[in-house]
């Protein structure tokens, strides 16, 4: 079996998921998304608390990419956020993990023949 490795981006938020620090990732993400890089990580490992503001910018940037065919993963989630993320439905539209190299791997993708991978994201 072969595994075709996507190029990703890594982000980190250097503070809450609050309206203005994911104005700073959407900023980012605006940029990446503009040189075709569309598959993201984010680090949460700084954030303790989440608003709805922050989240429906995330939200917004995450189907953005996804009509890009790319995607925005998640990552060093502390357990209050993960909460929020589960209370409020969000843990069901955007994959999140514990360690960074759980969340690279999830960007692998398995080829089944021994020709490369084609249409990989």
């Amino acid at each position: 079996m072969r595994y075709s490795v996507t190029r990703v981006d890594i982000l980190r938020c250097s503070g809450d998921l609050s309206a203005n620090g994911m104005v700073r990732i959407k900023n980012k993400v605006t940029r990446l998304m503009e040189r075709n890089h569309i598959n993201l990580l984010i680090d949460l490992k700084d954030a303790r608390h989440v608003d709805l503001a922050g989240l429906g910018i995330l939200i917004e940037r995450l189907k953005r990419v996804r009509s890009m065919n790319g995607d925005i993963k998640l990552y060093n989630l502390k357990p209050q956020v993960s909460e929020t993320f589960r209370m409020v439905g969000v843990d069901n539209l955007i994959e999140s993990y514990g360690s960074k190299e759980e969340a690279l791997r999830s960007f692998e993708t398995v080829c089944s023949s021994s020709h490369a991978c084609s249409g990989s994201r």
